[in-house]
């Protein structure tokens, strides 16, 4: 029986890198896009990085290892709290800030985003602001076998940037914008069936690697809409959502932060 990865996921935390954890760039971004706002700020999950870019904040993620393994602790500026941020039970106008690096991946496209960006616009308070990075699907989709290539020549620098843009590929077979991640390691594995030529090949580190295959046997999906399709469903709740810039890295251009402010 699958089971949601998550839970166990702390354990490889120590190797993994950007684009699935947020450069310093990023960070800078992020509070550039917060400064002129005041009051207590919201981050769904528990990324170490983004735990002391606000004066006070409050971290939720839902699964309890998270919090203790990789929350670098709480303070008097910052706490953290076991709790599913895709049903946030706090109250109407809690928040001025709600940030998430990667959050909105975890969430069904369309139905639980639109679900999130409602009850955000009921915790926020008038004037509040999301900014949240994002992994969108390029509008031109790739294959499988055009990332081996590239990934084969040295071209491809991150194994993490390979991995979140096969599943990308993976997703524009389909006919909606999600793929379980199980899948993701079937894939990789059927490209690839000498680990060790990779390391030589691509150049990927092998602990970096290996940490694909906690994907087996999980229940979990990312869903990787494009930024088109973000833009549709979050203009509903706010109108002037719009895409910025999150910095210069690989992947960049696929991970741009979404900012959009309440009324």
């Amino acid at each position: 029986m699958g089971e949601d990865h998550q839970r166990i996921y702390h354990r490889a935390w120590s190797q993994l890198g950007p684009p699935l954890r947020p450069p310093s760039g990023v960070i800078l971004a992020v509070k550039e896009q917060i400064s002129d706002i005041g009051g207590r700020a919201l981050l769904l999950g528990v990324t170490p990085e983004l735990a002391d870019v606000a004066p006070h904040l409050v971290a939720i993620d839902r699964n309890f290892s998270m919090v203790a393994n990789v929350w670098p602790g709480n303070t008097t500026s910052r706490c953290a709290m076991v709790g599913d941020w895709r049903r946030p039970n706090f109250k109407s106008d809690a928040f001025s800030i709600c940030i998430g690096d990667g959050s909105l991946s975890f969430l069904t496209f369309p139905d639980e985003t639109a679900a999130l960006f409602l009850e955000l616009d009921r915790i926020l308070r008038s004037g509040g602001r999301i900014v949240f990075r994002l992994y969108v699907a390029p509008a031109i989709a790739e294959t499988a076998s055009a990332l081996k290539a590239e990934a084969l020549s040295g071209k491809i620098k991150s194994f993490h940037a390979f991995k979140i843009r096969l599943g990308m590929a993976l997703v524009a077979q389909q006919s909606a914008p999600e793929v379980r991640v199980a899948d993701i390691l079937a894939a990789f594995n059927s490209l690839f069936k000498n680990r060790q030529e990779l390391v030589q090949m691509a150049g990927w580190n092998r602990d970096q690697i290996d940490t694909i295959d906690f994907y087996k046997d999980s229940i979990v999906s990312f869903s990787f809409p494009k930024r088109d399709q973000v833009l549709s469903i979050a203009s509903k709740t706010f109108p002037n959502a719009r895409f910025v810039s999150s910095g210069s890295y690989e992947m960049s251009e696929l991970c741009p932060l979404l900012i959009a402010d309440k009324a």
